[in-house]
Order: structure tokens, then sequence, then C-alpha cells
């Protein structure tokens, strides 16, 4: 039986950070299919970018397998950008990921990063999560971490927007936890 493309990635996903032998390989492998059999797909390029920076980054995988998946993650970038980069979505989580390990991007910096979000930003003004990524990227103000406490607070659907993003949207609403933590602590000191 086929799986459709979010359970095959979710099943990859659900490997990470587990410590455990698992076949990065073969996961590549479906992740280079699943990106070949539908190469418009703004959600699968956000979910194979995630996914293969944080093997890269993260996982215990064999060594010589490094300089191949760190060529297909610049590849995927290069690629989606040139597709997506007016997809206010795409901006977002791509913008959010590249302050991490900006070099296997191709990048020296995370300038990128940052216009990145400001973009998604400005494409969707009315969204406020897009708001709180790109301060807390440029500015760590007052604001971010006040922006963090609403989105928590009353924007329930924005956090099961998140939570059905697969592993990209865990990772942004575990920094939006992160932030609205930091808030709190602010607002009402001990």
């Amino acid at each position: 039986m086929n799986m459709i493309w979010q359970e095959q990635l979710s099943e990859i996903e659900s490997h990470f950070g587990h410590h455990e032998k698992y076949d990065w390989k073969s996961a590549i492998e479906t992740i280079k299919n699943l990106v070949n059999k539908y190469p418009n797909n703004v959600d699968i390029y956000i979910r194979a970018i995630y996914a293969i920076h944080n093997i890269l980054v993260e996982e215990d995988y064999p060594n010589n397998e490094h300089d191949e998946m760190a060529e297909l993650l610049k590849t995927y970038f290069e690629k989606s950008y040139n597709l997506f980069s007016n997809n206010a979505e795409y901006l977002f989580f791509i913008g959010k990921i590249l302050h991490i390990a900006e070099w296997y991007f191709g990048l020296e910096d995370d300038k990128l990063a940052v216009e990145m979000q400001k973009k998604a930003m400005e494409k969707e003004p009315e969204n406020i999560l897009y708001e709180w990524a790109y301060r807390l990227s440029c500015c760590e103000d007052a604001v971010e971490g006040y922006l963090a406490n609403q989105l928590i607070e009353k924007e329930k659907e924005k956090i099961e927007w998140l939570r059905s993003k697969g592993f990209p949207g865990i990772y942004v609403l575990e920094h939006l936890q992160m932030s609205n933590q930091k808030y709190l602590k602010q607002v009402s000191p001990a």
C-alpha cells in the first residue's frame, strides 16, 4: 500500500532525536522520491529541507553520507527558493531554519533568513505568527514576547496550523513556547 506523502515524511520525522540506529540513507531516498514526484509542492520542499537539515545537524549517520546530503540540502534550498520566494509560508518556515548552520545552505550569515521572514510578514501583515518570527530574528524586543503570548493564549488555530505542518511546525512551536515563557517571566517576575 502506498502511503500518502504526509505519512511518509511523518514516519521519517518520528525518528528525529531518538539517537537510535535508523536507515537515514533510505529516508533520504524517500525524500528524493517525494520531491521528484511532487516538484511544485511547497509543503514537501519545506519538510524535505527541515528533515535533511535535521539529519545533518542532529542525527547519527555514516560520515560517508554527509557530503551527498549537504549537497542535496543546498540543491533543494536553491530550487525551492526559485519556485517559492514569493510564498509567505515558505519564506516563514525556511527563514526560521536558515538561522541554524546557514553554511549548509551556501550562506555566510543569517541576513537572508531575516530578509525572508520580513518578506513573509510584509506579504501577510495581519499574520502575527510571521511578525513574531521576524521580531524574534531581528530584534528580540518586548513586542516579540507579547506576540508569542498572544499566539499561545488567543490564536489556537495558528497553534493547530503549526502542529499540522509536521516537524517544521513543531520546531517553530517550540521556539514560540520558549518565547512565551521568557515573556511571562518578564511580566510577572517571581
